[in-house]
């Protein structure tokens, strides 16, 4: 039985650094630590939970969840969301909710006397974290991105930002995380597999989100839905590893070509091919299937 919550699950996540009166000081540890590097500036000093559903803006059109709504004193919107699965349109949806952000800001809705809007604009930041490579951004941990003048590479307007997190590009071991950003990183990737905070000997951040993340925290129901969206995933990574180990064509139903016994290299390929698509972790995949993770990354 957990005793950590894994934030790489939907629920995890959401558990960790979304509940009220709970989660904000290690959301807002975590969003210091990959936006502000050390400066004090730009810090966030307060946070505040905003609805998480928003109805669509198109008749008929399905609703859109985000996986963290916030809002800091200051005004700006942080989109955070956990992303498992490998999207191929991932920078799209990514701006499309970061523009929705921006578009529901306006007058529509607002007191007769306030029609004469302005385009004044609060920020909105996507912050997204993800388990795999995000197609069309270089191969590095943390990928920041903003409105350039493409000659100066100067910032135009301030109102939208991107920073996207990709755990598959950290490879750092845990002795070699000194930057608080390089800690959060290395422990959102390993907690949930470690079953413990690492860097919480000397750190009263980490201190403070193991506290969090105890399972104990969650309520009863929580607690329920919490452990049958690990289970699915786990039983799944369970069934992929006993199909791909003996061979059989169990793992052809689940859409898998496996490879027999001497395990072909291209059964290997298809094995974490659908692994990926079920939104496996990176490491998982290269446990199960002995590949490097720059040829998981290519699939």
């Amino acid at each position: 039985m957990d005793i950590i919550i894994d934030p790489l699950s939907d629920l995890g996540f959401k558990f960790l650094f979304g509940r009220e009166k709970m989660s904000e000081p290690v959301l807002m540890d975590l969003l210091n630590a990959i936006l502000c590097n050390g400066e004090d500036s730009e810090k966030i000093t307060t946070l505040t939970y905003l609805n998480n559903e928003r109805s669509a803006e198109w008749k008929d059109g399905k609703s859109i969840r985000y996986d963290i709504l916030c809002q800091t004193e200051s005004k700006k919107r942080f989109i955070v969301e956990m992303q498992k699965a490998s999207q191929p349109k991932f920078i799209d949806r990514a701006t499309f909710y970061v523009s929705r952000g921006i578009a529901e800001q306006g007058y529509r809705g607002k007191k007769e006397e306030e029609r004469e809007w302005d385009y004044a604009l609060e920020p909105v930041i996507g912050v997204f974290i993800c388990s795999s490579h995000v197609r069309g951004l270089e191969r590095k941990p943390i990928v920041k991105a903003s409105t350039l003048d493409e000659e100066t590479f100067k910032p135009i307007g301030t109102k939208t930002r991107y920073v996207f997190v990709q755990l598959s590009s950290f490879e750092k071991e845990e002795e070699e995380c000194n930057n608080l950003d390089d800690q959060w990183i290395y422990n959102i990737k390993n907690m949930g597999i470690r079953q413990e905070v690492a860097f919480k000997q000397n750190s009263e951040v980490f201190r403070r989100l193991e506290e969090v993340a105890n399972v104990a925290t969650l309520t009863p129901e929580q607690r329920y839905h919490y452990e049958a969206d690990v289970k699915i995933v786990r039983d799944t990574l369970n069934q992929i590893r006993g199909a791909y180990q003996d061979g059989e064509e169990t793992g052809k139903e689940m859409g898998i070509k496996i490879g027999r016994a001497e395990g072909r290299a291209e059964g290997k390929m298809d094995v974490a091919r659908e692994m990926k698509k079920r939104g496996m972790n990176i490491g998982d995949i290269m446990l199960f299937t002995g590949l490097s993770e720059q040829q998981i990354s290519s699939l």
